[in-house]
């Protein structure tokens, strides 16, 4: 939960430095959508896609067909912002390598069961 909030963060502020416009031929009425900015890089759904999948094949035991199907679900998930018109490939290739990182500095950062008791021992 807190890499998802993390991750919502992370890209309002790289959204709202980069302003990328999002594609020409994407019309803000052409869906009922309820639009929160107009800019698309980097592509939200996309990191939160990766930082899902990093999470589900880090902490889960699948079988190897399992693990293939949610690699492909966040790749989908992916080729179906830029299939919509909603992104450009580079805001969702950027997106999924952020998921990618944000979920390995998170991962890096939390404190386990085992070493939390030792770190407050300290104090």
């Amino acid at each position: 939960l807190l890499a998802l909030l993390l991750d919502l963060v992370l890209v309002a502020v790289v959204k709202g430095l980069v302003k990328r416009r999002r594609p020409t031929h994407n019309k803000m009425d052409m869906f009922v959508t309820i639009s929160v900015d107009k800019y698309s890089f980097p592509s939200g759904h996309a990191t939160r896609a990766a930082l899902v999948c990093r999470f589900v094949l880090h902490h889960l035991v699948l079988a190897v067909p399992l693990r293939v199907l949610v690699v492909l679900w966040a790749l989908i998930v992916g080729i179906s912002r830029v299939m919509l018109g909603r992104h450009n490939v580079t805001d969702v290739l950027f997106g999924l390598l952020l998921g990618y990182a944000l979920y390995s500095v998170v991962e890096y950062c939390w404190l386990s069961p085992l070493s939390a008791p030792a770190l407050f021992a300290l104090w």
